[in-house]
């Protein structure tokens, strides 16, 4: 009853553009490690719910959903989410990865986030990154993808993607040489050029990360990204030492993504539809950034809140 009841109480606050702010001004003050216990609790939390409902989200639910989003064969689609928030899925991460991959078929992609924390060899004082096994935070579903047989990895310690398909080879081609981890130059470039659609899967712009491309893309008026440091990376068992770059940690205190909500629906540039107990969001890859771009223009960032 307590869980529950607790259950309840975040769903609300959650919910709540107000309690959205106040989450994300916290975050200044809880430690790193607190915040992911708080996240795991709350993980739970819903799959206990969403496990007890009646409601059983199937594959075949979900294709119907996003084949009325818009995706059809051969697409490319780069897809951020959140299976708790779906709901209790039939076949878990699985299926919902599955349910992409039916619908754009052999010649489409399908492309994950596999952002990972970086992780410090005291030893060697370096940073490591294991492109097969270092695991990804971005949820259960890109994790399970991930492992997939077939899928290929971009190197990037911070901000790796993950790839699937006809051109998955090409797409995560070149991250290590970037400057940044999202360069036109890399993957995140690809996203714009191949003009990738988005889908955000119970989640929205905090997860949303082409919306950095933009900060390599134009004369950017904030400083992001640290100087660079050098990283370690194992990759089928042989090593090489890359350079690599990150964000700055003092922009969490002043990046609020969920600005760009009523911009994208100021320049019609996102659909939402109902999915499971939650909504998707759907974006054209290009659409989205030449949109940010008007934004840096007038001095709009996610860094400078208006």
């Amino acid at each position: 009853m307590l869980l529950n009841e607790f259950y309840i109480l975040y769903y609300k606050m959650e919910r709540s553009k107000q309690a959205r702010s106040l989450k994300e001004r916290s975050k200044q003050f809880i430690p790193f490690w607190m915040q992911k216990f708080i996240y795991v609790f709350v993980k739970k939390c819903r799959f206990l719910k969403y496990s007890a409902s009646r409601q059983k989200i199937t594959k075949e639910y979900l294709k119907n959903i996003f084949q009325q989003a818009g995706l059809k064969k051969g697409d490319i689609v780069v897809v951020h989410s959140s299976l708790g928030r779906i709901g209790y899925v039939e076949g878990g991460a699985g299926a919902v990865i599955d349910a992409f991959l039916e619908i754009v078929g052999k010649e489409g992609l399908l492309i994950m986030p596999a952002f990972s924390a970086l992780h410090y060899d005291a030893k060697r004082r370096m940073h490591v990154f294991n492109v097969q096994n270092t695991p990804t935070y971005t949820g259960a579903i890109p994790e399970t993808f991930r492992k997939r047989k077939g899928v290929y990895r971009s190197i990037s310690p911070t901000h790796s993607y993950c790839a699937f398909g006809k051109r998955a080879a090409e797409f995560v081609k070149n991250h290590e040489n970037c400057d940044n981890p999202f360069s036109m130059d890399g993957p995140f470039g690809k996203l714009y050029h191949w003009n990738a659609k988005i889908f955000l899967i119970g989640v929205d712009q905090l997860a949303n990360t082409p919306l950095h491309i933009v900060e390599d893309k134009t004369n950017f008026p904030v400083k992001v990204f640290t100087n660079p440091f050098k990283v370690i990376v194992r990759d089928c068992g042989k090593e090489k030492i890359i350079e690599a770059k990150c964000h700055l940690d003092c922009l969490r205190k002043h990046r609020d993504p969920n600005i760009l909500e009523k911009y994208c629906k100021r320049y019609s540039v996102m659909d939402i539809y109902s999915l499971g107990n939650t909504r998707l969001r759907v974006l054209n890859t290009k659409n989205f950034v030449d949109m940010m771009e008007k934004l840096v223009a007038q001095h709009i960032t996610i860094y400078t809140p208006r």
